[in-house]
């Protein structure tokens, strides 16, 4: 982790994608430590650090802040959240605490389904501060 970007023991990390948020402006509310860029830009993964104190508002902000549109087609978001072995999954509508354990993501993976949201795209990753790669 490049130096600066260290995170206090216990602060949470979230990882929420440009598109999914109404109002772009959300991000300069946010702490963010990293951005990841693909498609010329277009999409853009935002790394935030979150206090524990936090992590329930900011949770709800992003939360009221989801979009449920890409541009005229419906579409559905989510963003997730990391500590340690904790992993909290954030649609807009619906919270899952699970951990890095694959096994205890099945609720948010059916729910996410449920919302037609691409299987290969629930795979909350990364969920974990040793597997971050921006």
């Amino acid at each position: 982790m490049p130096e600066g970007m260290r995170v206090a023991a216990g602060d949470y990390h979230g990882i929420v994608i440009n598109r999914s948020q109404r109002d772009r402006g959300i991000f300069r509310e946010l702490d963010v430590i990293g951005t990841k860029r693909l498609f010329l830009g277009l999409i853009v993964f935002y790394k935030i650090r979150v206090r524990p104190q936090d992590i329930d508002s900011v949770i709800k902000l992003v939360q009221e802040n989801m979009s449920s549109r890409f541009l005229i087609k419906k579409q559905q978001y989510y963003a997730h959240f990391y500590r340690a072995d904790e992993l909290i999954i954030a649609f807009r509508d619906k919270t899952f605490r699970a951990t890095t354990d694959k096994k205890t993501w099945r609720d948010a993976i059916a729910y996410g389904k449920w919302l037609h949201i691409v299987e290969d795209q629930l795979d909350f990753v990364p969920n974990r501060v040793e597997d971050e790669t921006f």
